[in-house]
This record gives structure tokens, C-alpha cells and sequence, in this order.
């Protein structure tokens, strides 16, 4: 028996090497997986890679709220209710304290970051 039999996890920026690491672990262990990641082709290796029918992939920006339902309703409709949420999705930026991030950054990495981890707790759904 795995640590996460049954279990429904969401994996943001599950295509990338974290993320696809992680799902590997987790299906090791179990569990049901959808990964989401903006990048098409990412998302297109990572399934072939992980090969499995536990896992599924979804195209979404999780810095918006509209982008946080439509992962919550693709995963619930395809696995059930969600049990873990990995919110590692992030882009490339300043690697500093909170305290001392830019205010206005040049990056994408802000929204993803600080955003991406509320969103799916700000869409309403019920997961």
C-alpha cells in the first residue's frame, strides 16, 4: 500500500523537472495525478514519459482565478475530489526574501508565485 493510494493530487508546473519528478512519486505512491503546465509540448512529453492512466494533464495560467477553476473541474471530473494540491508552478526571477521582492516585477514569476497558491481557494470551487 502507497502513502497515496487513491489520492487525487494537482501538480502545478507538472511538466517541468520538479513537477514531472514529483508526479513519478506520487504515481509510485499511488496516486491519481493531473498535472498542469501552460507549455503544449511540456505537457505532451511528460504524459508519454509517465505513461500511465493515473495521469492527466491540463492546460491552464494558474496566476488567474479562471485558470485555477478550470483545472479544479478538470481534475474533479476526472478523478474525484482533490486531495493535494503542489503549487509549484513558478517562472524564472529574482531568487530573494519576500520582504524583498521588487514591487513591480519584470517578471511572470510574481502572479504564478504569489498568486497561483490562493487561486484555486479564490474560484469557489468545491474540490
Amino acid at each position: 500500500m502507497g502513502l497515496l493510494d487513491g489520492r487525487v493530487c494537482v501538480i502545478t508546473g507538472g511538466a517541468g523537472s520538479l513537477g514531472l519528478a514529483s508526479a513519478r512519486r506520487f504515481l509510485d505512491e499511488g496516486a491519481k495525478v493531473m498535472l498542469v503546465d501552460l507549455e503544449g509540448a511540456t505537457r505532451a512529453r511528460a504524459l508519454a514519459d509517465l505513461a500511465s492512466p493515473n495521469v492527466d494533464a491540463v492546460a491552464a495560467d494558474v496566476s488567474q482565478a479562471t485558470g485555477a477553476r478550470g483545472y479544479i473541474e478538470r481534475t474533479v471530473a476526472r478523478f474525484g475530489p482533490i486531495d493535494v494540491l503542489f503549487s509549484n508552478a513558478g517562472n524564472q526571477g529574482p531568487v530573494v526574501p519576500v520582504t524583498e521582492y521588487p514591487e513591480t516585477p519584470s517578471t511572470r514569476c510574481s502572479p504564478c508565485t504569489c498568486a497561483g497558491p490562493s487561486s484555486p481557494a479564490s474560484t469557489g470551487s468545491r474540490a
